[in-house]
This record gives structure tokens, C-alpha cells and sequence, in this order.
């Protein structure tokens, strides 16, 4: 359901938002204006196909348009539209954001790229991570796209150049970068839950049906090896009856050494849903 929030409301934006970019765009140059409207409606079109595709790749796409289209809102006040629609409009679309932005949404996403009764949990990000790098290589996916073309209509030739070529190779970079934190999961299959992190574990690690002990809050001062990654919120843990294998992500060109442990700490998006899967899948 929330999903189709984002969806219908990003397909109602050139009726909601448009005309509000309209009046902003009024005062500045045509090759400007035309340029902006042109990206525009290329950036709509792209965002609201992307969003019918679940895949965690257009759940990126997703999460950078919502709010990219709050901030060219307010760039629309700034430049001449009627606050209070933009007050309106960027208030709804923000909401929408926060939408987009959350647990729910980004399990939809993960999910399209499911097999058979696999269901895909989202693991969430570092604390240091959502502290500045996070937002930033956000902001430079978008401004990498946007800024060299705008600044080309502008006849700003040296530097658009300039821009376009260094913007759009950051703004891959900056993609990528958010796009590798939507393939970092909790599955659980038939066999048990597989641990699928590339921050935490060099290859993905199966926990058997048999060997799952308990899952749960993990205890202040627990033991647990710690897999979460300095995740904020609910930590869970999970417990083994037999010790499991896993190997930490290599450093450099030397392969880490395995350890094993009988209990792991992890910080899935969905605490609650994960604990609620593992008794239904009976695996507690």
C-alpha cells in the first residue's frame, strides 16, 4: 500500500508540483527554462516507470527523486512561485519522501528480485554512514546529473563541460554507492535465513532450520558476535544450538580468517517482521 502512495502521488506531480515549477522557471533564460522542463519530464517519466519495476536499484531511483523533488520546490519559491503553494505541494511531497524513505517501502523493492517463498529483510546502514556520507553521496548523484546540463543551457561552456563529464562520473559513483546498501539482506528460506552482507560477511552465510536457537532483542552486554554494524535502533540477536562459520570481508588481497560463533548480533529494518517470520516460518 505504501508503495502505491509514492507511486500515484510521483504520477500526480505535474499537476501538483508543475505548475509551481512553472512560475519559477518564468524569470529565467528560455535555452534555461526549456532545458529544465525537457529534464523534467525525462526525470518523471524515468522515476514513475522505475517505480512500477520493483528492483533494488529503482528503489535508489525512488528514494534520490522524492526528495530531490522537495528541493526544487522550494527552489521554485525562491524564484518567484506562491509560497503557499509551495508550501503545500513540498509539504505533501516531503511526507510522500518520508514514505519512500522507510522499511516497508524498501522491502517491496528488495523483494522483486525474490525466488520461489524467499522473503528479502533489509539490513539497516551504519549510524556513521546516515551521519554525512549517506546524504552526501546523495546529494552528489543528483547534482552530478542535473548540474552540467543546466549549466551548459546557461552558456556557461567551460565549466558545463567540465561539469557534465566530472558531475556524471560522481554521480555514478555516488549510485553505486547507495545501490550496494539495498543488497545488503536477511533472507529467509526454505533451508533457514541466509545473512547476505558484503560490510560484514565475505560470502553469504546459511543458518540452518535445525541450528536456529532463538531469535530476539539482543541482551545489554551481550557476547554475541557483533554483525550490525553499528546500526542504530533494535539490535537482534540470533542464537545457535552449533556453532555457524563465517568469514569477515577480506582486506587488501589477503583473505580474513574464519571464525565461528553461536550467536550473532544483526539490525534488520524490520526487527519486529523478522522475528514475526521466524515463527511462522517455524524456525523458533
Amino acid at each position: 500500500m505504501w508503495a502505491w502512495v509514492a507511486r500515484v502521488w510521483w504520477a500526480a506531480l505535474p499537476f501538483t508540483a508543475g505548475p509551481v515549477l512553472a512560475d519559477g522557471l518564468h524569470e529565467t533564460s528560455a535555452a534555461w527554462r526549456s532545458t529544465a522542463s525537457v529534464g523534467l519530464w525525462v526525470l518523471w517519466a524515468a522515476v514513475l516507470v522505475g517505480s512500477l519495476l520493483i528492483h533494488p536499484a529503482t528503489l535508489v531511483v525512488v528514494r534520490l527523486a522524492m526528495p530531490s523533488a522537495v528541493a526544487a520546490l522550494v527552489w521554485a519559491g525562491m524564484g518567484g512561485a506562491d509560497w503557499s503553494e509551495v508550501a503545500l505541494t513540498a509539504a505533501i511531497t516531503g511526507a510522500v519522501a518520508a514514505v519512500c524513505l522507510s522499511a516497508p517501502v524498501g522491502q517491496v523493492f528488495v523483494n522483486g528480485i525474490s525466488y520461489g517463498n524467499e522473503v528479502r529483510l533489509l539490513l539497516r546502514p551504519p549510524a556513521v554512514l546516515l551521519a554525512g556520507p549517506l546524504p552526501a553521496a546523495a546529494l552528489v548523484a543528483v547534482g552530478g546529473t542535473v548540474s552540467g546540463p543546466l549549466l551548459l543551457a546557461a552558456e556557461q561552456w567551460v565549466l558545463g563541460g567540465l561539469v557534465t563529464v566530472a558531475g556524471g562520473a560522481l554521480a555514478v559513483l555516488g549510485a553505486r554507492s547507495l545501490y550496494s546498501l539495498t543488497r545488503r539482506w536477511l533472507v529467509f528460506v526454505p533451508a533457514g535465513v541466509v545473512l547476505h552482507d558484503h560490510l560484514a560477511v565475505q560470502d553469504p552465510v546459511l543458518v540452518r532450520r535445525r541450528a536456529v536457537a532463538d531469535v530476539g532483542a539482543a541482551p545489554q552486554g551481550s557476547d554475541a558476535l557483533d554483525l550490525s554494524q553499528g546500526a542504530s535502533g533494535l539490535i537482534l540477536e540470533l542464537a545457535t544450538n552449533q556453532p555457524i562459520t563465517l568469514a569477515p570481508p577480506a582486506r587488501g588481497k589477503d583473505r580474513a580468517e574464519e571464525a565461528q560463533a553461536s550467536a550473532i548480533l544483526l539490525a534488520p529494518s524490520r526487527p519486529g517482521h523478522m522475528i514475526e517470520l521466524a515463527r511462522h516460518r517455524q524456525l523458533i
